[in-house]
């Protein structure tokens, strides 16, 4: 029904609702129509009866519908994001997603597309695009996939986006979880430069991250002090990727070695970093093994893989060692099982340090069994 209130017609009329259960509701819908015209009036009704006819709306929402503001474009909310990153995350984490959208950014389909304009095929297509680089490895194409999917995720908890579109990482044919043999490393470490070898030895032997960790490990971080529960030396992780990265790693003989040396050898040059393994870079130490490592790989013939994997190796070794779960958590610096090990009041540093020993002895002898796996004509020299 259309009628006038002073000036501007008013439209009254009722809607009925059948719900799920088979009930039906019954609604009054009183509403101004904004307008002195009584054409404008009846149009303004059949949009309103359309909108509940079409389940647009329920008859108890606002009519007319609030107008929503338009969804940024990428390449301004990716500068919201980084603010955000910068504040609650670790600064390699925001480094992490600073250089992954400078990648993205160079993508126009994306840059300049409205958050809402981002969808599974333009996602899809900003992959190909990357794979067509040559230095552009899986691996790095999956890391500006995650980083675009984190955005998008922020953009939805923010209201400036209603969905996250579908976003499928790249098959990777051996990730991060491949685990090398005793011949297979000794055969890497025979091709790899000596900066390379000695960061695999570490990483091989301590499990730690080689980003957050290794890489920028300092040498007040080192103690080769001998003690009972350490007898060849010991490593603390200050911080890392969770709260229970903070951690104190024994060491194997061959890492202590390979420190000693290392300290030696820089000590005589009469310039000791702060870092154990000194970049040129504004870091002041490696950030990255990729072209070494990738060298060492084709020239020891194995299949592709990550230098990640060696962490994943050393995990793999010390279970198989008899190592007990709660002290492999304690050493790879695990959050999850951290947690069971507020109830195992056992996992003392005594006990890590029993745990590590059935580690040592299980790691030299097959160390010695891969050299002789991989170079069989020297292996009489090797024993």
């Amino acid at each position: 029904m259309i009628y006038k209130r002073g000036k501007v017609y008013w439209y009254n009329f009722r809607w009925s609702l059948k719900n799920e259960d088979g009930t039906v509701e019954s609604f009054r819908i009183v509403k101004s129509a904004k307008t002195h015209k009584r054409k404008q009036a009846e149009d303004a009704e059949d949009e309103h009866r359309r909108a509940l006819r079409l389940g647009e709306i329920h008859p108890n929402d606002p009519w007319p519908k609030p107008a929503v503001s338009a969804p940024p474009v990428f390449r301004v909310f990716s500068k919201e994001f980084l603010q955000y990153a910068k504040t609650h995350t670790k600064p390699g984490t925001h480094t992490f997603y600073s250089v992954c959208l400078d990648r993205l950014l160079t993508f126009a389909a994306i840059a300049d597309a409205p958050l809402n304009a981002i969808t599974g095929e333009t996602v899809s297509r900003y992959a190909r695009h990357r794979q067509e680089v040559p230095e552009n490895s899986v691996v790095t194409v999956n890391g500006d996939l995650r980083t675009l999917r984190r955005v998008l995720h922020i953009a939805v908890e923010w209201g400036k986006l209603d969905r996250v579109p579908s976003i499928h990482e790249l098959p990777q044919a051996q990730g991060r979880d491949c685990v090398l043999s005793f011949a297979e490393e000794a055969k890497y470490l025979a091709k790899a430069s000596e900066n390379l070898r000695d960061a695999t030895i570490l990483a091989v032997d301590t499990g730690m991250r080689p980003n957050s960790e290794l890489f920028p490990l300092k040498w007040t971080d080192v103690d080769l002090t001998v003690r009972p529960e350490s007898p060849h030396g010991v490593l603390h992780v200050r911080q890392g990727k969770t709260d229970s990265a903070q951690r104190s790693l024994p060491l194997t003989p061959r890492v202590a070695e390979v420190l000693q040396r290392r300290k030696k050898a820089a000590e005589a040059k009469g310039k000791l970093s702060a870092f154990v393994f000194p970049g040129a870079g504004i870091s002041g130490h490696i950030t990255s093994v990729q072209h070494p490592h990738k060298t060492a790989i084709e020239d020891s013939k194995l299949a592709s893989f990550e230098f990640y994997c060696w962490r994943h190796t050393f995990g793999t070794r010390a279970a198989q060692s008899g190592m007990d779960r709660f002290t492999l958590a304690r050493l790879m610096g695990h959050s999850s099982p951290a947690v069971a090990a507020r109830y195992y009041v056992h996992v003392t540093e005594t006990h890590v340090a029993a745990g590590f020993g059935k580690f040592v002895e299980y790691h030299t002898r097959n160390v010695a069994e891969g050299l002789a796996e991989a170079f069989p004509q020297a292996s009489e020299a090797i024993q």
